[in-house]
């Protein structure tokens, strides 16, 4: 293969490219491919222009998963033009923090903890244990609301690192 076809030209790629330069020189690309996205930290290129990629040979064990997830992301793309459901799992944690952002959603609406609950767990879940005197529901909502406000207020930032 030639220098040419091994090149990476954000302009040639099949997919929407946005590209962030920090005020350290550091640049960020994201790769959106349908509803997958791959975000790339670069160093030691100016990726505006086309460039050849290369690796480090060796990684810290910690991101090595993540650099070889990356790679096949970038040879995926290059060679079928999308990046394949297969390398973005879903997420461990969607379906608490789904539960999480709608009893937030509910709380800033201004329902109260019961017709939270109603609307995520339905009826007869509320009728059944919402006076258990162990209070499981009752704290199972109280905390996904509390949660909810804390991600809002700053720990979604947990997510970006």
């Amino acid at each position: 293969m030639s220098a040419e076809t091994l090149s990476f030209d954000l302009a040639a790629l099949p997919c929407r490219a946005a590209l962030v330069i920090t005020a350290d020189g550091s640049q960020h690309v994201m790769l959106r491919n349908a509803h997958r996205d791959l975000q790339l930290a670069v160093e030691g290129a100016d990726v505006l222009r086309p460039v050849r990629l290369s690796v480090d040979a060796i990684w810290p064990a910690d991101r090595m998963r993540h650099h070889l997830n990356a790679l096949e992301c970038l040879n995926a793309l290059h060679a079928t033009g999308q990046l394949p459901d297969r390398l973005f799992p879903p997420e461990a944690r969607a379906s608490r923090l789904r539960f999480v952002l709608q009893a937030l959603d509910g709380s800033l609406g201004g329902a109260s903890h019961r017709q939270i609950a109603l609307a995520l767990l339905g009826r007869q879940r509320v009728q059944a244990d919402w006076t258990d005197p162990r209070n499981h529901l009752r704290d199972r909502i109280r905390r996904a609301v509390r949660r909810g406000h804390m991600l809002m207020d700053r720990g979604y930032q947990d997510f970006l690192a």
